[in-house]
């Protein structure tokens, strides 16, 4: 895959993954925090974004230096509308809680789990938003594959559009698993600078294509093997 390629496809998961940032950012403050120690937090994140930034830097080299003033944007605007539409969320269930039980521990549980129901939910769209629009760019560019080797006889009709199905899917798969990869990162360590949640989202997404692709060939090639031999035994 083109380096061209990786960094559309990097660009749209990192992208996802700051304008979810904040929705994140309530999800470790409700219950991320308590999962690890300030340590564990701070291992974990230093593993993840060296492995994801060499993963950029090796298959899509200049995506990180031009990321940084998107993400801070993106970041900025994203960022504070997840964040506000968390707040309201739970500001809504306290609200309510107030008027019927008098009790603050409940009220206290009750927004958190509102808190926590209202932030998964913008951190899921975003990953949705994120894996149709890998889904159309890859499949563009699997379709443009797919035509041009059925034009120079390496394809069939039939294994043109297979591929073009093929690279849509691990593209809508690869996205959406970069913006949850950050996500959870986020969710689980704290707030993190937009550049490197670009930087983890990117290089999750295209990690994982990378992945999908390999496991697609594998299956590809076991099922045309099995076809080939079952023409041979029917011969």
């Amino acid at each position: 895959m083109s380096s061209q390629r990786n960094k559309i496809l990097g660009s749209i998961a990192g992208s996802g993954a700051v304008a979810v940032r904040g929705a994140a950012e309530a999800l470790f403050s409700a219950a991320g925090k308590r999962l690890l120690d300030d340590g564990a937090r701070e291992g974990l994140r230093r593993v993840m974004v060296e492995n994801t930034t060499a993963v950029v830097d090796a298959l899509a080299p200049g995506l990180s230096l031009g990321a940084q003033t998107a993400a801070k944007i993106i970041g900025d605007q994203g960022g504070t509308q997840a964040a506000a539409i968390v707040a309201q969320a739970a500001g809504r269930h306290a609200g309510q809680a107030a008027l019927t039980d008098g009790v603050s521990a409940a009220v206290a549980k009750g927004l958190a789990r509102e808190a926590m129901r209202a932030a998964g939910r913008e951190v899921l769209k975003g990953a949705g938003k994120a894996a149709g629009i890998g889904f159309v760019i890859d499949g563009a560019f699997g379709a443009y594959e797919g035509v041009t080797a059925y034009q120079r006889g390496e394809m069939t009709r039939k294994e043109a559009l297979a591929h073009a199905a093929q690279e849509a899917s691990t593209g809508a798969m690869a996205t959406g698993a970069g913006v949850l990869l950050a996500a959870g990162l986020v969710a689980v360590t704290g707030g993190a600078a937009a550049p490197l949640v670009f930087a983890v989202g990117a290089g999750g997404a295209i990690g994982a294509k990378q992945v999908l692709r390999r496991l697609v060939g594998r299956v590809s090639s076991k099922v045309l093997a099995r076809n080939v031999g079952d023409e041979g035994q029917v011969g």
